[in-house]
C-alpha cells in the first residue's frame, strides 16, 4: 500500500510541475522561438517547393539559416550589454528579447515581398536575417529558461519550450497549406500573417518578470582572483581592470570551464551528430511528399497534422522515459528511434502514395523527433555551468543548429544523384554516430563516477 502511495505522490508530483507559472511562461516563449523556424522550415519551405525550383536550391536555402550555428559568437555581448532606454523600462533580458522580436516582425514580412525565382539571393538575404534575429532571440530565451528553472523542472521547462516550438511550427505549416490552398491569397500576405504571430511573444515577453541576476559562488571566486591578478601586475587604471575583467568572464572563462571537463569534446560531438539523421531527412520532406504525388490537404492532414498530434505526445513521453529510465537510457532508446523513422520514408517511397502509410510515416518520425527533442534539450541544460548559462548553451544549441541548417544543405544533391529510397536508407546511416557517441559518453560517465567515488573514500 505504502508503496502504491509512494508511486502515486511520484506521479502527482510529475504533472504538477507543468503546471507550476514560471514553467507555462516557457510555452509562450517556445512558441515565439518557433515563428522563425517555422517561417523557414513550413511556410517557405511549401512555397519553394510549390515553383520551378530543384531539390538543391531547395536545399541550399536551409544554409541561410547558419546564423543559428554561430550564434555563440555574439551571446556573450547579449548577455552583458545593456540596450539604452529599453533596458531602463523592461531589463536586460526583456529588452533584448523585445528588440529581436521587433526586427523579426520586420524581416518576416520583407521575405513575403522577395520573389525566388526572378531574384533567389535577396530570398536568401531575407531567410538570413530571420535567422540572425530568431538565434539572437533564442540566445535570451535559452538563457531566460535555464535561470529562471530549477534542476527537477528542466525536463519539463524542456518539454513545453518545444510544445510551443512546435505549435508555430505547425500553424506555419499545415496552416500555410490550408490558407494557400482555400483561399489562393498573394504569399506577401501569408508572410505577413506569419510576421503578426510573434505578436505572442512580445505579449509574453512584456508580462513576464525579468530573472534575478545573482552571481554564483563560483563566478565570484573567479572574479576575485582575476582582480587580484590584475592589482599584481600593476595595472592602475580602474576602468582598465573593469573592462579586462568583464572581458575574461564573457567571453574566455565560460569556454575555458568548459573545456576543463572530462571529455568535453565528446559533449560538443554528440550536440552536432545526435539528430543528423533527422535533419536530413526533414529538410526535404515537403518536396519528398509532393514529388511521390500527394494532394497538398492530404498532405496537411494525413502528413503534417497527424505528425504535429504525433510530435506533442513524443515530447511528453521523452519527458517521463527521462524521469523513469535516466537520461543515458532516454537518449538511447530516443537514437534508435529516431534512426528507425528514416526508414518509414523509403517503405512509404516503396508502397506508394498511399494516405495512411503517409499518416503512419509522418507519426513515427514526429513522435520520435519529439522524444529526443525533449531529451536532448534537458540534457544539454544540465551541461551548463549556472555561472555561464547563456555562453554555454547559446555554444551547445548553436551545433545542434550547425546541424539542421549546414550538416543538411547537400540533402539535395544526395536526392539527385541517389533517388528518394536510398536518400533515407543513407539518412538512417547518418543517425548511426549519434548512438555510437552514447556509449562513449556512458564511458566517461562511469570514470567520473569511480573519481568520486575514490574521492569520498580519501
Amino acid at each position: 500500500m505504502s508503496q502504491s502511495t509512494g508511486s502515486e505522490k511520484t506521479t502527482i508530483n510529475a504533472i504538477e510541475v507543468y503546471l507550476k507559472p514560471k514553467v507555462i511562461a516557457i510555452l509562450f516563449l517556445g512558441f515565439s522561438s518557433g515563428v522563425p523556424y517555422g517561417i523557414l522550415t513550413g511556410a517557405l519551405s511549401y512555397w519553394v517547393s510549390k515553383i520551378d525550383l530543384s531539390p538543391s536550391e531547395i536545399s541550399i536555402l536551409a544554409s541561410a539559416g547558419f546564423p543559428y550555428t554561430i550564434k555563440f559568437l555574439w551571446s556573450p555581448f547579449v548577455d552583458q550589454a545593456k540596450l539604452p532606454f529599453l533596458n531602463k523600462l523592461f531589463g536586460q533580458r526583456r529588452s533584448w528579447l523585445l528588440l529581436s522580436q521587433l526586427l523579426l516582425i520586420i524581416s518576416i514580412g520583407y521575405l513575403g515581398f522577395t520573389s525566388p525565382i526572378e531574384n533567389y539571393s535577396q530570398t536568401y538575404f531575407a531567410a538570413f536575417l530571420i535567422a540572425l534575429f530568431g538565434a539572437t532571440q533564442d540566445i535570451v530565451i535559452d538563457g531566460f529558461r535555464i535561470e529562471v528553472l530549477e534542476d527537477d523542472e528542466q525536463a519539463a521547462g524542456a518539454a513545453l519550450y518545444i510544445y510551443g516550438y512546435r505549435i508555430a511550427a505547425i500553424i506555419l505549416s499545415v496552416g500555410t497549406i490550408y490558407v494557400y490552398g482555400l483561399f489562393d491569397i498573394d504569399w506577401s500576405f501569408l508572410f505577413i500573417i506569419g510576421s503578426s504571430l510573434m505578436a505572442v511573444g512580445m505579449i509574453a515577453a512584456i508580462y513576464l518578470r525579468e530573472p534575478e541576476h545573482k552571481a554564483t559562488e563560483e563566478k565570484k571566486r573567479i572574479e576575485q582572483e582575476l582582480e587580484t591578478i590584475l592589482i599584481r601586475q600593476n595595472i592602475a587604471s580602474t576602468k582598465f581592470r573593469e573592462y579586462s575583467a568583464w572581458l575574461y568572464m564573457t567571453v574566455i572563462a565560460p569556454f575555458k570551464e568548459f573545456i576543463t571537463r572530462r571529455g568535453w569534446y565528446v559533449f560538443l560531438l554528440l550536440a552536432i551528430f545526435y539528430k543528423l539523421g533527422d535533419s536530413l531527412a526533414l529538410s526535404l520532406q515537403t518536396k519528398f511528399f509532393l514529388s511521390m504525388g500527394f494532394d497538398d490537404f492530404v498532405i496537411a492532414n494525413a502528413g503534417k497534422a497527424v505528425g504535429f498530434w504525433a510530435l506533442l505526445a513524443g515530447l511528453a513521453v521523452g519527458g517521463a522515459l527521462m524521469n523513469k529510465v535516466g537520461l543515458w537510457k532516454a537518449l538511447m532508446v530516443c537514437a534508435i528511434l529516431q534512426l528507425l523513422s528514416n526508414l518509414s520514408f523509403s517503405a512509404l517511397y516503396v508502397i506508394g502514395t498511399n494516405s495512411y502509410f503517409l499518416a503512419f510515416t509522418m507519426g513515427f518520425e514526429n513522435f520520435a523527433t519529439g522524444m529526443g527533442a525533449t531529451v536532448l534539450v534537458a540534457y544539454l541544460s544540465l551541461l551548463c555551468n549556472k555561472s555561464f548559462t547563456i555562453t554555454q548553451f547559446a555554444l551547445l544549441s548553436a551545433l545542434t543548429q550547425f546541424t539542421s541548417k549546414i550538416l543538411s544543405s547537400p540533402s539535395g544533391y544526395i536526392v539527385e544523384y541517389t533517388d528518394w529510397f536510398w536518400f533515407f536508407i543513407i539518412t538512417a546511416i547518418f543517425a548511426i554516430p549519434g548512438v555510437l557517441l552514447l556509449f562513449w559518453i556512458k564511458y566517461i560517465e562511469d570514470i567520473d563516477k569511480k573519481l568520486d567515488l575514490a574521492h569520498d573514500q580519501l
